[in-house]
């Protein structure tokens, strides 16, 4: 991952990468709110603020964006829809009202198709084959169809099940069934889908299996150091969200937590409760910038998610700061406080049950 941001920011060492990478954030974000203002939410919101930005810390003086905002999607776009590539809905459960949508270019795509490449470049190498699991995967410019278009160049096969296996009504045994034909060298997919695959491959991984990434949901600790013990193959955890175009952090072998796209999401951690921006190494609400995005780029946008900032060097020797595991969730019941709730998928993974897996 350093690699990759070294090339793009100038840094010809590593001593130089945090300062290199700080300057260009900088310019970024600073272009980033110029197009942001395009639409018709930040227009008044972020009018004139451009001048302010003299250093990263000046992103604090602007006002949050929350999951409500995205509802109106229509004020965030900053591009004819003629130019959008990719749109995706959200239907956040418990909440009432339009759901959210995110677009996308096609360049806001190859941003994450180059980091896909990048991270994947750990788990999977030419002549292999990797099988995303996730379901829904497999639509056009999703998850999986980026993958293949990130990975071809590198000579690795991408496959995903067909929408009927997720469809079945033995979705385990078919899901099961359908990887033992694959015979995939990598996994990608979620942490109940492993959960339950563990319970099938429970004294050796499936076939060729050598590496596999999680996503889509917090991983359990256990989970993970079960699955390397015995699978006897490298597990990464990774962090993304459709507002970041999927692709947002992913742990390197040191398992010492998430190595950030920095040049595509800065993240600051936020008293749940307030605005107060939370210093490295304290938990609070991670809340997102993201650069280099043309379609709908968001500024301070709270995910509701809890984790931390972890300080020093990773055990890599990456001198960058990680993301560290996410903690819970925040609910924000009206009239009541906000709350942390733990995430229950991809938990209680201890009793595999192939009927939840879906």
């Amino acid at each position: 991952m350093d690699v990759w941001l070294a090339v793009q920011c100038g840094a010809t060492a590593s001593c130089e990468l945090p300062e290199k990478l700080a300057q260009m954030q900088l310019r970024l974000l600073r272009s980033t709110v110029e197009q942001a203002m395009r639409g018709a939410f930040y227009a008044t919101r972020l009018q004139g603020r451009v001048s302010e930005f003299t250093r990263l810390e000046d992103l604090t003086r602007l006002p949050f964006t929350t999951a409500e905002d995205l509802r109106n999607w229509g004020d965030f776009l900053c591009v004819s829809q003629g130019d959008v590539q990719r749109m995706v809905t959200l239907h956040t459960s418990g909440t009432t009202g339009q759901p959210k949508r995110l677009a996308f270019t096609d360049a806001d795509l190859a941003r994450t198709r180059d980091f896909f490449a990048v991270g994947m470049s750990q788990l999977v190498r030419a002549g292999q084959r990797l099988a995303v699991l996730l379901p829904g995967a497999e639509r056009p410019d999703g998850v999986a169809d980026l993958l293949r278009q990130a990975l071809v160049s590198a000579g690795v096969e991408v496959v995903a099940p067909p929408a009927q296996v997720h469809m079945s009504s033995q979705p385990g045994e078919s899901l099961v069934q359908w990887i033992e034909q694959a015979e995939a060298h990598c996994l990608v997919a979620a942490p109940a889908q492993l959960a339950c695959l563990l319970g099938w491959f429970f004294s050796a991984g499936p076939k060729k299996i050598a590496g596999v990434l999680s996503s889509a949901e917090p991983l359990d600790v256990a989970l993970g150091q079960s699955l390397r013990q015995v699978w006897q193959c490298e597990v990464l955890d990774h962090y993304g969200l459709t507002e970041t175009a999927y692709g947002g952090a992913v742990e390197c072998a040191a398992h010492n937590g998430f190595h950030v796209r920095e040049l595509d999401v800065l993240i600051e951690i936020v008293d749940i409760s307030g605005h107060k921006v939370l210093p490295v190494g304290e938990a609070g609400e991670v809340v997102i910038t993201t650069l280099q995005r043309e379609a709908m780029p968001l500024v301070r946008y709270r995910t509701g998610d809890v984790a931390r900032l972890l300080p020093g060097p990773c055990d890599c020797g990456s001198p960058l700061l990680r993301l560290g595991p996410v903690l819970g969730r925040i609910e924000r019941p009206a009239g009541a406080s906000p709350r942390i709730v733990c995430p229950s998928k991809g938990r209680g993974w201890q009793i595999p049950d192939l009927s939840d897996l879906h």
